[in-house]
């Protein structure tokens, strides 16, 4: 029976972390090409600001397509925005900004809002919300009722207002990449046939195997991350191979080819379902998990957050020694 309690059962940890990771960035770099080529950020921009200003329900001057062919947000675009571009229903580009300032969403407001002829007075600017479709009004007359007489009040109060619907607009965005992430990750799982039980496996059992790919990992654990995502993309993909060649089971080939007899095929499907749920986790979740266990491993002595009290700061890292006594 294998020692339960020494460094072997670390270092298959340390493994399957470094191995999700890898797959994790593969996944998150697809996902990224996948998110830029729709246009994704451009759309859920869209969508938040289309909630924001209710267009569709009647034209305005304060609507979503008002907003696009402002001269102030057309020079957001990688190309000259047309009237065929934009369209009921929704942005028809995919190369629209995905990100706009709270700053110009104000600007564009005020703009749109005062007379022609010079700044108007916050009494011009209620007098135009109230031209406005009413559910804009809505929106809007809160804010003006708040800022008194005061107009730096009221754009504030629109900044604000665009903040906080940006924020949920983030959520929007995060949900549905982590559903892309998942169906990504399963893909993978599928087409790389990675198994985290039959991995781990082999981790245990093969020690030369375990010492090559914990020191990949500890490798990778000190370098920076490619920031450039079709860079990230190449390395990954690279990184799994080497993993591969490494000697860890990944492939439909040679002793990674799963097994079906008897009850076998549960430990293939419960694999394959763990692997996913781990690349679900994402990329920053086990290159975080990779460097902790890597310093942990390489000092022996596990970290402990030290309370506040009198005797420490909230939040201090101090050291466990072999005494037991507990160090700064």
């Amino acid at each position: 029976m294998p020692d339960l309690t020494g460094l072997p059962v670390l270092d298959v940890v340390i493994g399957l972390a470094f191995v999700f990771f890898l797959l994790a960035v593969l996944a998150s770099a697809i996902q990224e090409l996948v998110a830029g080529f729709f246009g994704l950020r451009a759309r859920m921009l869209e969508q938040g600001l289309r909630n924001m200003l209710a267009s569709g329900q009647s034209k305005s001057l304060v609507d979503v397509d008002a907003f696009y062919h402002h001269p102030l947000i057309d020079t957001l675009y990688r190309g000259k925005v047309s009237s065929d571009k934009l369209g009921k229903g929704g942005l028809r580009r995919t190369k629209g900004p995905s990100y706009v300032s709270p700053t110009a969403f104000a600007t564009f407001l005020l703009d749109q809002l005062t007379p022609a002829d010079g700044a108007g007075s916050l009494r011009d600017i209620e007098a135009a919300i109230e031209k406005l479709p009413s559910p804009v009004q809505d929106r809007l007359s809160p804010l003006v009722k708040a800022a008194g007489d005061d107009v730096a009040a009221f754009r504030q109060s629109v900044e604000v207002w665009y903040d906080n619907t940006m924020a949920r607009v983030s959520g929007w965005y995060k949900r549905k990449t982590q559903v892309i992430l998942l169906l990504i990750g399963a893909a993978l799982v599928l087409a790389l046939n990675a198994n985290a039980l039959t991995i781990a496996d082999r981790l245990w059992k093969d020690q030369a195997v375990r010492a090559a790919v914990v020191q990949q990992a500890n490798q990778t654990a000190s370098q920076p991350q490619e920031a450039d995502r079709r860079k990230r993309l190449n390395s990954a993909a690279d990184d799994v191979a080497n993993v591969s060649k490494l000697g860890a089971p990944i492939g439909w080939s040679g002793e990674a080819k799963p097994k079906w007899s008897g009850s076998s095929w549960t430990t293939t499907i419960g694999g394959w379902l763990l692997t996913i749920l781990a690349i679900s986790l994402g990329a920053p979740f086990w290159f975080d998990a990779l460097g902790r266990l890597s310093r942990l491993r390489s000092s022996g002595k596990p970290e402990t957050p030290l309370p506040a009290t009198g005797s420490g700061k909230p939040g201090e890292r101090v050291s466990v020694g072999n005494s037991g006594r507990v160090s700064a």
